[in-house]
């Protein structure tokens, strides 16, 4: 007797994720504009859906930014793949800076999704070593090849670039690449100046560093 032949492996439908696209894209915009104080409700009303429908994705709203972190680190990661693929050591980091400083000041949400409440503890191991390996590669290499001052972390990548974040969200009405000046100058600032001393004092721990910023939300 022969076997029947085995049904094919399902995927997603079509529709199903082009809904998830845009329930997520719905929630970047909604907690872009309200912060942590956003509710699926208002998710639903952004996405022109149900909040049923919302619901049966995402029981709460933890849960949604939980997807929503995924997809934020998601981009993070292809910035800093994509700058580790770059041979020079000083052109690699500032792509890596100025990756970093962009994905903030072009994504209001991406604070509020990062840096909120309990959002560090729903950081994967797997996903947090592949972020931090690769970016102090970086780093490292370019402090190695005298393109960046030593004592430079990964804490600093992420507080300048909520910094010029910060701008990007104050000038958005007058001038919406505003923030392109000012993360030229500090892309550029990182180059090492005249004095060889290691920046002082030592960055918050990187937990900490996370912490503080979601204090300014």
């Amino acid at each position: 007797m022969t076997r029947p032949p085995a049904a094919p492996e399902r995927r997603p439908r079509a529709d199903a994720e082009r809904n998830r696209r845009r329930i997520l894209d719905a929630a970047t915009r909604v907690f872009a504009e309200h912060g942590p104080r956003a509710t699926l409700n208002d998710v639903a009303r952004a996405a022109g859906v149900g909040v049923g429908t919302i619901y049966r994705k995402y029981p709460d709203k933890e849960a949604l930014l939980d997807a929503l972190f995924d997809d934020k680190i998601d981009g993070i990661l292809g910035v800093v793949r994509d700058a580790a693929a770059i041979g020079s050591p000083g052109e690699a980091f500032r792509a890596y800076l100025r990756g970093i400083i962009e994905l903030h000041a072009s994504d209001r949400s991406l604070a509020t999704v990062l840096f909120g409440p309990g959002r560090y503890e729903r950081f994967s191991a797997e996903r947090f070593d592949e972020l931090a390996t690769t970016a102090d590669a970086l780093i490292d290499a370019a402090v190695a090849a005298g393109e960046l001052r030593p004592g430079f972390t990964r804490q600093d990548t992420t507080v300048l670039a909520v910094m010029v974040g910060s701008v990007a969200v104050a000038t958005r009405a007058s001038d919406a690449d505003a923030w392109r000046r000012y993360a030229t100058i500090v892309v550029d600032g990182t180059r090492p100046s005249g004095d060889p001393s290691p920046l002082t004092p030592a960055p918050l721990p990187f937990r900490d560093t996370t912490d503080a910023l979601g204090r300014m939300l």
